[in-house]
Order: structure tokens, then C-alpha cells, then sequence
């Protein structure tokens, strides 16, 4: 399919050859009429060869020294016609000669071309009678031409150089999209990942616990773990919930949310677990919110396998720029304690809280704190 640019190139071509034949029409019509013999003769030859080389220099599409050579030619055609009596018309052959030089070389070069030719035609001029003023007015014709020229060939660099902008353009937001939507792949799988990895895994475990006491035959004890298998899977599918709600982008009640996590540890290990919200809570993104959820989750996950049992103390503080999330305990009885994330899957342990955290432009530091352990989560907000 033809393009802007090919479109615009035939159009020029066209031009040219019907502006040929217009001006070998007129330069017949006018004295001295084409010949054998004498002026005439002269005209005749200009006319054959200087429409020649004006086809060469206007269609030919190969490099620019073959142009060149029929933009000299043309001119030579138009200034020897010019001599031989030709008045006004003929001199339209080296003006377009010198709009062609400007049009394909450098400035410099298409004025050293343009000079020889000004100065034939301001000779030729003098020869046919024309006088000063003739030959002045005809110089300043391929002044004229020579400048059309190279204002010609800077509007089309910024034409290519427009085109080549805008595919450029087009091309940076193709990979801004493409960018936008693997950030938005791995968000999803980040999250699914995250549900999965804790719900799914608790489950099993207390599965197995249940087939194993089944074994035994302690069909009791093996009712309440799966009693509380089945409270899992419920956790679970709420926390599906809560996951596409914030990728919906719909703001979590994060005060309610935490509160959640830390009556559920209290409840389940009968161990001292306090909130305190500090500050006026206000909504937060959903980006900011699932972080420091997912903060808090992370922590008292961490509390119940290395230090289950410990007191725990959660601070949620809402500061004038940012929301300050601590999750401190005060570590095992016996002084024991494995480090916090072993033998966790990755992308869920402390390393998958601060990538989040970072997505988000926040912050997450983890370390001991006394004979326990602190996790401190800064977002803005």
C-alpha cells in the first residue's frame, strides 16, 4: 500500500512532466520557432536535450550524481536557448536546475552549482540583446529557484524527521502498554500467590494431621483439626475476597482487617495480642492498604511459627504524610528462635513484603527487638 511519501512523490513527478510539456509548448510557439538550420536549429537541440535531462534530474530515482549531471545539463540546454534569442521561458530550465540542486545537496554545494549557471544566464542575456537588466533578472530567477529549493529539502527533513518522531512515539507506548500489562501479570500472580501460599499450605498441613490422628484412632482430636481445616479454607476464600477487591482497586478497611488478624491469634493460642491505631484513619489506595495488610498477616504469621505463644503488639499509626505499621513480640519462652521467612515459599516471606512495599514506595525493616522480633512497615499515605 502506498504510503504518505510515495503518494507526495508521484504527485511531484507528475508535476514535473506536465510541467515539461507546457514549457516545451510555449518555447515552440515563441520566436525563433524550432529548426533545422541557424537559431532555430539551436532550439530544436535545447528543447530534445534539455527535456531529457529535465527528466532525468525530476524522475530519475537512483543517487544524486546522475541528477546532478542532468540539473547541468538542463541548464546548459536552457542557457544555450537563451543565447540563440529565446527570450523569458528558456530560463526556466537552469532556474529548475538550481531548485533541484537545492532540493537534493547541501547548501554549499547546490550554491557552487547555481553560480556558473547564473553567470551563463546573465552571458546569454547580454548576447541576446537583453541588456543589464535582462541579465540581472535572470541570475535573480535562479536566486529564486535555488532558494525554493533548499527550502524545499528542509520541509521534508521535518516531514521525515516528524515521521520518524511519531513512529518513535507510537513505538514507546506500544512497550509502555506491554510494560504496563506484565506489571499488571505479575501483580495478579504476586496476589494469587500470596492466598494460595497461605491458606492452601495450612490446610494441608492440618489435613494431614487429621488423616494421621485418624490412624490412631483419635477421631476427637482428629474432628477439631478438621473443624479448624475448615475455618482455613473459610479464611481462605475471604481472603480471595479481600484480594480481588483490592485489585479492583477498591480501598480495604484496614483497621477492621488487622483487628481480625490479631483477635485470631489471640483466640487461637490464648496468647496476649494488642492493637493500637493511633492518628485519624482515612482511606488509603488499594495498593497501600493490601501492603500493609499483607504486613501485618506476614508478621503474626511469623510470631505463630517461630515464637507461637509470644505476646504481640501491633501499633498501626496514621501520620500526617504516611501509615506506620509494627508488629513487636516478645519472643519464645524457651529463648529459642528460627529465623523469620526459613523454610517459607518464596515470594511470601520478608523478602516478597519489602518488593511490595517498594512497588508502592514504602519501606519494610525486620530485626530483633529485645528477645523477640520487630517488623516495621512505613507507606506513604
Amino acid at each position: 500500500m502506498p504510503t504518505m511519501s510515495d503518494r507526495a512523490t508521484g504527485a511531484r513527478r507528475a508535476r514535473a512532466v506536465v510541467g515539461l510539456l507546457l514549457l516545451t509548448w510555449g518555447i515552440a510557439q515563441a520566436r525563433p520557432h524550432p529548426g533545422l538550420t541557424g537559431p532555430g536549429l539551436v532550439i530544436t537541440v535545447g528543447l530534445v536535450l534539455g527535456g531529457a535531462a529535465w527528466l532525468v534530474m525530476t524522475l530519475h530515482p537512483g543517487g544524486r550524481r546522475l541528477r546532478v549531471v542532468g540539473a547541468l545539463a538542463c541548464g546548459a540546454a536552457g542557457i544555450a536557448m537563451l543565447a540563440a534569442g529565446g527570450r523569458g521561458l528558456p530560463v526556466i530550465y537552469p532556474a529548475a536546475a538550481c531548485y533541484v540542486a537545492g532540493r537534493i545537496l547541501p547548501v554549499s554545494s547546490a550554491a557552487v552549482l547555481s553560480a556558473p549557471l547564473a553567470a551563463g544566464v546573465a552571458v546569454a542575456a547580454l548576447v541576446a540583446g537583453d541588456g543589464p537588466g535582462g541579465a540581472l533578472s535572470g541570475a535573480a530567477s535562479l536566486l529564486v529557484g535555488l532558494l525554493l529549493g533548499i527550502v524545499s529539502r528542509q520541509r521534508d527533513r521535518q516531514e521525515t524527521q516528524t515521521r520518524l518522531l511519531a513512529v518513535e512515539t507510537a513505538r514507546a507506548q506500544e512497550e509502555h502498554a506491554r510494560a504496563a500489562t506484565l506489571a499488571e501479570r505479575a501483580r495478579l500472580a504476586r496476589e494469587i500467590h500470596d492466598v494460595l501460599a497461605h491458606s492452601l499450605s495450612a490446610l494441608s498441613v492440618q489435613l494431614e494431621t487429621a488423616a494421621a490422628l485418624l490412624d490412631r484412632g483419635r477421631t476427637a482430636t482428629a474432628a477439631e483439626v478438621v473443624d479448624r481445616a475448615g475455618r482455613l479454607a473459610r479464611e481462605g476464600l475471604a481472603e480471595t475476597r479481600r484480594a480481588v477487591t483490592a485489585l479492583r482497586g477498591d480501598p480495604l478497611p484496614l483497621p477492621e482487617l488487622i483487628t481480625a488478624l490479631t483477635d485470631g491469634y489471640r483466640t487461637d493460642l490464648a496468647a496476649p495480642a494488642r492493637l493500637t491505631v493511633t492518628g485519624e484513619p482515612r482511606p488509603l489506595s488499594a495498593e497501600t492498604g493490601l501492603a500493609l495488610y499483607r504486613s501485618a498477616q506476614e508478621g503474626l504469621t511469623n510470631v505463630r511459627r517461630h515464637a507461637a505463644g509470644s505476646p504481640v503488639e501491633v501499633e498501626l499509626a496514621y501520620r500526617p504524610t504516611d501509615v506506620r505499621l509494627t508488629v513487636t513480640d516478645a519472643g519464645p519462652q524457651d529463648g529459642s528462635r528460627t529465623p523469620p521467612g526459613a523454610g517459607m515459599a518464596p515470594g511470601y516471606g520478608l523478602t516478597g513484603l519489602r518488593e511490595r512495599a517498594e512497588l508502592a514506595g514504602g519501606t519494610v525493616t525486620a530485626g530483633p527487638d529485645g528477645a523477640g522480633w520487630r517488623l516495621d512497615v512505613t507507606m506513604p499515605g
